[in-house]
């Protein structure tokens, strides 16, 4: 039987969070975006699996604001029997309740790569309905050895640094609100949304260490920059990144990239999760090829629903 337990409670069972973005201190921060959290275990002495989630009219959700949720886990380990325990009596806690149905997405393999397989072999023999996964795109910074591999983008990063480029973290308030614009801006132009305003992200960074940079040309006028958070031990997170239309003929992107894989790369970090390259499974055939040609890789990430009977 699922159990909705209390806070303290569930973080003594489960008190890994294998992505910030299930983490309590998210989780509470953006609580007020749903009609209650629910935090979700077994009735078991030694609990394997929990869920965090949010309901919005009637739906169970994860991630409810967020790019991806899923679950807290034991290990990785887990045996797939564990897990179909677990889906089954949620599904069951959610038909009790007289809930309309579940949304869940599950983070990219490079936070759990063999608990998210048995994950989805499960969900699809026990008939959750699958979306067309995303193609999201992270970078191995253990294989990353400073320098562009790709021709043309190695082309492209020699021009940015002939054309006197600079690069730096931003720690003044007043230069944040710049590059957050300007990444409004850029995706004003791409004709792709911006779902957090500057304040939702100085709000957000009380509680995710959150980075900023910006390229500078040499005229001292910012032409590129980028958002990050810093709050997995192995894992960076671009929130956003962008160009000027000034940046483009000075290559501003290919100069800001390498660079910000070197800034990881020298702080230890293991990847870069660059987040997706598609919109509800439709691939974004520019931005992809950007990131492939730049040091990225290319895996999927899963979501899936299921609806009551009724």
């Amino acid at each position: 039987m699922i159990l909705d337990v209390q806070p303290k409670i569930f973080r003594h069972k489960l008190p890994f969070d294998p992505h910030p973005f299930v983490s309590e201190a998210f989780t509470s921060l953006n609580a007020l975006k749903v009609d209650r959290i629910v935090r979700l275990v077994q009735d078991l002495d030694k609990v394997p699996i929990g869920l965090v989630a949010g309901i919005r009219d009637g739906v169970l959700l994860s991630p409810f604001s967020a790019p991806f949720g899923g679950f807290h886990f034991k290990d990785d380990d887990i045996y797939p029997k564990a897990i179909e325990g677990f889906t089954n009596e949620l599904l069951e806690y959610i038909h009790n309740e007289n809930f309309t149905g579940l949304q869940i997405t599950l983070p990219p393999d490079i936070y759990s790569q063999s608990f998210n397989a048995k994950v989805v072999n499960t969900f699809i023999r026990l008939g959750l309905t699958m979306s067309a996964p995303e193609i999201t795109n992270w970078v191995d910074l253990r294989d990353f050895e400073g320098a562009c591999t790709h021709p043309d983008s190695r082309t492209y990063y020699n021009q940015s640094v002939k054309n006197g480029l600079k690069f730096s973290l931003v720690s003044d308030l007043e230069e944040m609100q710049l590059i957050y614009n300007l990444v409004a801006d850029n995706r004003a132009r791409m004709k792709r949304s911006i779902r957090m305003t500057f304040n939702d992200l100085i709000e957000t960074s009380k509680i995710l260490p959150t980075d900023y940079f910006k390229v500078v040309s040499l005229t001292g006028k910012i032409v590129a920059g980028a958002i990050f958070y810093r709050a997995h031990k192995e894992i960076p997170f671009a929130v956003f990144w962008g160009d000027t239309v000034e940046g483009r003929p000075f290559r501003a992107m290919d100069f800001l990239t390498i660079n910000l894989w070197n800034f990881y790369k020298k702080l230890g970090f293991r990847f870069i999760d660059l987040g997706i390259s598609t919109e509800s499974g439709i691939p974004n055939e520019g931005l992809l090829r950007f990131k492939e040609t730049h040091e990225c890789r290319s895996s999927l990430r899963y979501s899936f629903s299921w609806v009551t009977n009724e």
